[in-house]
């Protein structure tokens, strides 16, 4: 437990960034034949007996993030980044500039229920510190799926100032998620990327 609460702590401070997405240069496969394709943009292709084709490939506004143990849907302006934190942990996270943002932690090992506070006290412990005033409400939520994450809502407040902080958890023996939104800058508004994530997230 010493090892899991140390990298608990080390994925914190790791996770408070976001990750740019590459649209360019798309291969499509027809028949075995490959074209050069960007996103948004209409090419055209020969088939055998002569026709010409116009191709476009386009991306939906709402993408999904899927593996084999979470999915949930995100916008295609933002981009998801995955890895293996330790053996057994693996991480999914969309934090945008401004701190806002979600992740997800998947545990394969261990269920993960016990560490709610553990991670409320090291994501808040430092505006604390500075002098943030911290009140807390419980937080439940019936996923799509059917599962029920729940855990802690701490909102702290400074000098007009307001960061809110959401920690769930979700176990069964040897496995389950935690699950984690930030809004650090309230006044960026990212309350429809959270609201979005939370509704459609769900539990293979």
């Amino acid at each position: 437990m010493i090892k899991t609460t140390s990298t608990l702590v080390a994925i914190l401070l790791f996770s408070l960034f976001s990750f740019s997405q590459d649209n360019g240069n798309f291969i499509l496969t027809i028949n075995n034949e490959s074209i050069n394709i960007d996103l948004n943009e209409t090419s055209e292709y020969k088939t055998n007996s002569g026709e010409v084709l116009s191709i476009c490939l386009t991306q939906p506004d709402i993408l999904t993030y899927s593996d084999d143990i979470i999915s949930f849907n995100y916008s295609k302006e933002m981009s998801v980044s995955n890895s293996k934190i330790d053996e057994g942990i693996e991480q999914c996270a969309l934090i945008q500039s401004t701190g806002n943002g979600f992740l997800v932690q998947k545990y394969t090992t261990i269920d993960p229920t016990s560490l709610t506070r553990l991670m409320v006290h090291e994501l808040t412990k430092e505006s604390v510190n500075y002098g943030y005033e911290k009140t807390e409400k419980p937080f439940k939520l019936k996923l799509s799926s059917g599962q029920t994450i729940e855990g802690i809502e701490a909102t702290l407040t400074y000098n007009g100032t307001k960061e809110i902080y959401t920690i769930a958890t979700y176990g069964e023996k040897d496995k389950g998620i935690i699950v984690v939104t930030m809004l650090l800058d309230v006044a960026a508004d990212d309350t429809e990327m959270i609201d979005l994530f939370l509704n459609s997230l769900r539990i293979l």
